[in-house]
Parts: structure tokens; C-alpha cells; sequence
């Protein structure tokens, strides 16, 4: 996951990054994720709707 965030590039694809993280440290991760990846497309991958809401993310695509 370090290597995405901190490679140059327009977009990045994260699948289940927060995976095994307890509540305080998925919510300290996805603070990171999002300073980092400011500006640019992010697409996740998800199965905890907990994660996703963390980041809150506007665009939710469930299926």
C-alpha cells in the first residue's frame, strides 16, 4: 500500500486496505490514504462498509 500512495500517477486502485486494522487505526490509515491521494482517482475495493465510511467517500457503488 506504500508503494501506491507514494507513486506518481492519476489513479490509484486499493483493494481491501484496511483489512485486520482495529477501528482506531482503519480511521488513522484512511486519513492518510486521503492527504496522500488528494487530487487524484481513488477506487476501492471493499467488503467493510465501515472503511468505506471512514473515508467518507462520496461515491458508493455497491454490489
Amino acid at each position: 500500500m506504500a508503494r501506491a500512495l507514494l507513486c506518481p500517477g492519476d489513479a490509484v486502485i486499493l483493494d481491501e486496505p484496511f483489512t485486520g486494522l482495529d477501528t482506531a487505526a482503519r480511521d488513522a490509515c484512511a486519513e492518510v490514504v486521503l492527504d496522500l491521494l488528494d487530487g487524484r482517482m481513488m477506487l476501492f475495493a471493499m467488503h467493510d462498509a465501515a472503511g468505506a465510511q471512514a473515508l467518507n467517500i462520496s461515491d458508493i457503488i455497491t454490489l
